[in-house]
């Protein structure tokens, strides 16, 4: 039901499910340039309470003509394989489980990534840790999602800009993720997601994004559709991000 925040609950014990991911940023001051990553992940229910998930990455990067000249650029349109990533869920706390406050999991995951298929190019390998917090309202009508996490990234052999394999330099972001969906009608869900993150370098602070949007939802018996569009705010850029999954449970 979330595809920016994330919920508390694994994958059920056996099942096996396959989800296309697909989050764009679109930028559209001085024309339009788009930068994609789209996943194809499987995500297993090794246990009642632990979802362990392997994906294959990919990138995919869009600069218009327009925005090329305006901006002196060159016209790109390419798609990459660019990595894998592995994860893992942990419930802590079941959220439909009246006796509990609130639901909670743990997750984790780690990506190793490189930004062309040549590898000449910066390789990124990211740990990530997070907190999914959820709470059901209205016998579960109403569900409230939390993310907290942190992501540390280590960018190693960046030849384009220092000519060198050696070179190595880490980031570290800090992210709020937090989600409201609502049941309308029978398998029809909507609501509201966004996330904030700030990032450092070495140098200290880097950035800080924040994005917020409606989302909505199709859950049938054995597969789901989401959605969300989240433009950014309290910024002068012009960007929005598109966030979607379709996932299917065998």
């Amino acid at each position: 039901m979330f595809v920016i925040t994330d919920d508390a609950c694994p994958a059920s014990k056996g099942d096996l499910e396959a989800h296309l991911n697909w989050e764009s940023t679109i930028a559209t001051d001085h024309g339009k340039a788009v930068s994609s990553a789209p996943s194809l992940e499987l995500a297993y229910g090794a246990t009642e309470t632990l979802e362990i998930a392997f994906s294959l990455d990919f990138g995919h990067d869009y600069v218009g003509r327009g925005r090329a000249r305006k901006l002196d650029e060159s016209h790109v349109n390419d798609l990459n394989f660019t990595g894998i990533s592995v994860g893992l869920k942990n419930q802590i706390l079941d959220p439909e489980n009246a006796e509990n406050p609130f639901g909670l999991a743990f997750v984790g995951g780690f990506s190793w990534a490189w930004a062309a298929t040549n590898q000449d190019s910066a390789r990124d390998l990211t740990f990530e840790l997070g907190l999914n917090f959820q709470k059901n309202l209205l016998d579960g009508d109403l569900i409230l999602a939390f993310t907290p996490g942190v992501a540390l990234t280590s960018v190693k052999g960046d030849k384009a800009e220092t000519g060198s394999s050696d070179s190595t330099f880490d980031s570290t972001e800090y992210t709020l993720a937090a989600g409201a969906s609502y049941q309308l009608a029978e398998g029809w869900r909507v609501g509201l997601e966004g996330v904030w993150s700030i990032a450092y370098d070495a140098d200290g602070y880097a950035d800080d994004q924040f994005y917020a949007g409606p989302n909505v939802c199709y859950e049938a018996d054995s597969w789901w559709f989401t959605a969300c569009v989240a433009p950014r705010l309290f910024s002068t850029a012009d960007e929005v991000i598109v966030s979607a999954q379709i996932g299917y449970a065998f």
